[in-house]
């Protein structure tokens, strides 16, 4: 009897051990775990498990916001996330329950270390130049200049643009630099302008020097054309001399007769009875007598037109 219930006891252990290899080999043991020989259901990822009345379906709840779980649980608390400093330059992404946020830079900032504890701004290159290689999360942002004929205006400009190219029929007004482009303008507009402006003033003048010469000369048979343009326009403003335009003759003074000698009235003596004659003695006691009267006879000159003779 004793035996007979010692083998009943052997074999209800192989059974369990049986039942548990069993329910082991059909228990998941990423999402299931065995309690009591039982495959109990974790919770999955982003929640805990709040009771474990019913192993077999748990009370799972969601993680609160800043915490995690990145795998199927049956923990009653979740992962907290990694704090964030803004004053390094810090930020966090998008906060997920299901994985671990790792703090990223601030944009236009990248890593100062490889641990990335804290962040640096980005380069920014300048007008002139064009960004050769952009930043990464570790490195800085490379810049070059603008090769020449190209230029950029803008700062962290990805190309430089080449210059405009002056067309035929355009001439270059203002040249091209590694900040600002080539400005052309359009040649024959500004020649229909001032080639007949040009033509207009030279025949002017040159109307105006032959109507001059016409108005001096009165006629041109006796004088060249090359002559009279170049005595009128090209010495127009030198002076002619004294002689050319006036003559002057001065008649010498008739000498006085002796006081003792009798004169003969003339014509000239006719005139000066109109003014009294002053009386006057000499050194030797002499009487003198005084011409006061002068008499200017102008008379035209029988050479030149425009001049005149001054007698006195």
């Amino acid at each position: 009897m004793l035996q007979t219930r010692r083998a009943t006891m052997h074999l209800g252990s192989v059974f369990i051990l049986l039942v548990v290899a069993v329910v082991a080999e059909s228990c998941d043991s990423e999402t299931h775990y065995i309690k009591d020989g039982k495959c109990c259901k974790m919770c999955e990822p982003g929640k805990m498990m709040k009771e474990t009345v019913n192993c077999e379906d748990p009370l799972c709840l969601d993680c609160a916001d800043g915490e995690y779980q990145e795998n199927y649980t049956k923990e009653s608390l979740c992962k907290r996330q990694p704090r964030c400093d803004s004053n390094l330059n810090l930020q966090t992404p998008v906060r997920s329950k299901t994985q671990r946020s790792l703090c990223v830079c601030k944009p236009n900032h990248h890593c100062s270390s490889q641990s990335c504890d804290s962040c640096v701004k980005n380069r920014v290159c300048k007008a002139g130049e064009r960004v050769s290689k952009p930043a990464s999360e570790n490195n800085d942002v490379e810049c070059t200049p603008c090769p020449n004929g190209t230029f950029s205006e803008a700062e962290s400009a990805a190309i430089c643009k080449p210059w405009t190219l002056c067309d035929s029929g355009f001439k270059e007004v203002v040249p091209g630099t590694s900040t600002s482009d080539r400005e052309c303008e359009e040649q024959s507009q500004k020649l229909a302008i001032v080639i007949p402006l040009v033509l207009i003033a030279l025949l002017l003048v040159v109307v105006g020097c032959l109507g001059f010469v016409y108005y001096r000369r009165g006629k041109t048979g006796s004088t060249s054309f090359v002559k009279m343009a170049h005595e009128i326009c090209d010495n127009r403003n030198t002076p002619q001399p004294i002689e050319d335009i006036v003559h002057v003759e001065i008649e010498p003074e008739p000498e006085l007769p002796a006081p003792n000698q009798p004169q003969e009235d003339t014509d000239e003596d006719i005139l000066k009875n109109e003014e009294p004659l002053l009386p006057g003695i000499s050194e030797k006691g002499q009487p003198v007598i005084q011409d006061n009267s002068k008499s200017l006879l102008l008379s035209e000159a029988e050479t030149e037109p425009g001049s005149f003779q001054v007698r006195l």
